[in-house]
């Protein structure tokens, strides 16, 4: 896999709900291969500094080991569950 196979992929396939398709007709998507605290890598090898990192990794991180350690339990016991009408442990705590 490099970039320019899975931007060809992407493309084809996939909507990015936040993006302006028609702009990638001559704006390179950036395929990210890889996150390693505030850095993101390419499947060429480039880095970049994620300096528009989603909610979900802005305050920690990408592969944060802490945090990925307890997913990794967390998974074994219960990937999800929606919390319309239910709850679970992890949530209550």
């Amino acid at each position: 896999m490099n970039n320019a196979h899975l931007s060809q992929r992407d493309l084809a396939v996939l909507w990015h709900p936040c993006t302006q398709m028609q702009d990638h007709e001559w704006l390179p998507l950036i395929p990210i291969r890889r996150g390693d605290g505030v850095w993101l890598e390419d499947y060429d090898g480039h880095r970049y500094l994620d300096a528009i990192s989603s909610w979900w990794v802005n305050l920690f991180g990408h592969a944060n080991p802490r945090i990925n350690a307890a997913i990794k339990k967390q998974l074994d016991e219960l990937e999800h569950v929606i919390l319309a009408g239910c709850s679970h442990a992890p949530a209550a705590r």
